[in-house]
């Protein structure tokens, strides 16, 4: 079994930099943020791209991207049916929180320069 790099290799780390990418944005479609609707459209269009025959010899690429985006849009319309959100962690490591310690002072604050 020969490993195809292009197809085996290159399809999952487009769909990677698509999603990476995607999620860096912060800009909606609707209501629907960009990286999940950049999920729908690879897997969706793919699968549907691969079957219809499009794309030439380019064909079997676009099946392995489908391939591998069809796991996270799968939980993605999962998540949007069910009615929760999915939160990346990286959303949440943005937030300073600093429950339950209070903000530090700053050692000259309320120091009056006249």
């Amino acid at each position: 079994m020969k490993i195809d790099m292009l197809n085996d290799v290159g399809a999952p780390a487009a769909v990677t930099i698509v999603n990476l990418s995607a999620r860096a944005s912060s800009k909606m479609i609707g209501n629907t943020p960009i990286a999940d609707v950049a999920t729908y459209a690879m897997a969706g269009g793919g699968y549907a791209a691969a079957y219809m025959g499009w794309g030439g010899q380019y064909t079997q690429f676009l099946k392995n991207m489908a391939i591998a985006a069809a796991p996270l849009a799968m939980e993605k319309l999962y998540s949007a049916i069910k009615g929760t959100t999915m939160t990346s962690r990286v959303a949440r490591m943005g937030r300073v929180s600093r429950y339950p310690a209070p903000a530090a002072e700053s050692p000259f604050q309320g120091t009056r320069l006249v």
